[in-house]
């Protein structure tokens, strides 16, 4: 009843973007009948995909298409990928039958998948990455299937030093289009990479110009974290306070330097997942994002990626000063698995996965960080299970007392 795929591993559960009454029905009853008989039913898989291959290889990735009903059976699709040298998939959501291929080709004419796929907010283009070979973006045509794509490079080459470096393992799209197209950001995307970690925004409109087979290099990317930001602070080898102003200005920066470098700390073991935050939340503004042995997820505000200054006498400094976090939400971390997340639809609760050791998913209000509730997840025998490497929320009116329904892997 959730069309959910069957997956292995650490492969991220995800919730279809529009799910329709019809569809929430069959959940409903289910509830219904779990909170009613002493032995409730076990779920059933309504949909289940090795397209690209037999199990137990799983996605290494995959998507919904944004702007998909379940009252529309053309627009029920979702697309996958699985690294090595399988092509990007286009999966029929109900026959589970494959609708089209994209083929990415790298520089030595070899098909190279990705193991990152998203669509772009208005489902016209699919956007792959993490090849192994270079540090590159695949762009193609939804309508197009094929090898006619564009690429779009990282940096100039794959040893240079310029650009965002590491592979790629993070996309995200601010999910403004529609009626909420006014609201937060707009043609920019994330892109979120493992050792050396970092996390850059581009821009999506440098390729609008660029012929259908083209190379782009993507300048100017905005870096949160990573190598980008240089944080070299001028030495004063003589500093006299003359009062108590200037005093606790010096005590702030202290502080303010503290944080800045708890915030880069927990982000540097490798980001596994990026999420911007609703386009009806208080600050549409805000970039989430997970790492690999980190004990928190993260929130940027990307209004505020400018350099500042740390001297604390009002002049520029020479440099740039690294981003200064938002938010934190605690988590247990400690392991090199996927622990994901999710938002509400409001944008105002955010849902975190915890590790094997609490098996737990915490709710946190993402406005002050505060705890609202625990969920403690259990298997058959009563006993506490797992990582929860995916999180999937949707909420609908259809559904009993305006509650929502949590997918969990």
């Amino acid at each position: 009843s959730k069309h959910a795929n069957e997956k292995t591993d650490d492969t991220p559960a995800k919730m279809q973007p529009q799910n329709e009454k019809n569809i929430l029905e069959t959940a409903i009853s289910h509830q219904n009948t779990m909170q009613s008989s002493p032995n409730p039913p076990e779920w059933k898989t309504s949909l289940s995909s090795h397209q690209g291959g037999p199990p137990p290889p799983s996605f290494a990735s995959y998507a919904w298409y944004p702007l998909m009903s379940s009252s529309s059976p053309a627009s029920s699709i979702y697309v996958s990928c699985r690294g090595h040298s399988l092509p990007i998939h286009l999966i029929d959501a109900y026959t589970s039958q494959l609708r089209a291929s994209y083929r990415p080709y790298n520089a030595v004419d070899e098909l190279e998948g990705p193991t990152v796929v998203d669509f772009s907010p208005d489902g016209n283009h699919i956007y792959g990455t993490g090849f192994k070979t270079d540090r590159t973006v695949a762009v193609f045509d939804t309508n197009i299937p094929g090898r006619e794509g564009l690429i779009m490079r990282l940096g100039k080459t794959r040893r240079s030093s310029d650009g965002q470096k590491g592979i790629p393992s993070a996309i995200a799209f601010p999910k403004n289009v529609g009626e909420n197209r006014n609201y937060g950001p707009s043609n920019v995307f994330a892109v979120g990479a493992y050792s050396p970690a970092s996390i850059y925004i581009y821009d999506n409109r440098m390729s609008s110009n660029t012929k259908p087979a083209g190379t782009i290099v993507l300048h100017g990317g905005l870096c949160v974290v990573g190598h980008g930001r240089a944080f070299s602070r001028k030495k004063r080898r003589f500093a006299s306070v003359d009062d108590a102003d200037q005093s606790q200005d010096i005590e702030e920066n202290l502080f303010s330097t503290a944080r800045v470098n708890w915030f880069q700390s927990r982000a540097r073991g490798g980001v596994t997942q990026l999420m911007w935050a609703r386009p009806t939340s208080n600050n549409p503004y805000v970039l989430y994002s997970a790492s690999r042995r980190s004990n928190a997820v993260l929130s940027w505000d990307v209004r505020a990626l400018s350099g500042q200054d740390l001297n604390g006498d009002g002049r520029k400094c020479g440099s740039t000063r690294p981003i200064c976090g938002l938010q934190s939400y605690a988590r247990d971390g400690d392991t090199n698995q996927r622990l994901g997340f999710d938002l509400d639809s409001t944008g105002n609760r955010i849902f975190v996965g915890c590790g094997d050791r609490e098996s737990l998913v915490k709710v946190y209000d993402v406005r002050n960080g505060q705890i609202n509730f625990e969920l403690e997840l259990f298997d058959s025998c009563g006993k506490k299970k797992h990582a929860v490497n995916g999180v999937s929320y949707f909420e609908s009116p259809h559904l009993m007392g305006n509650d929502g329904l949590l997918a969990v892997a």
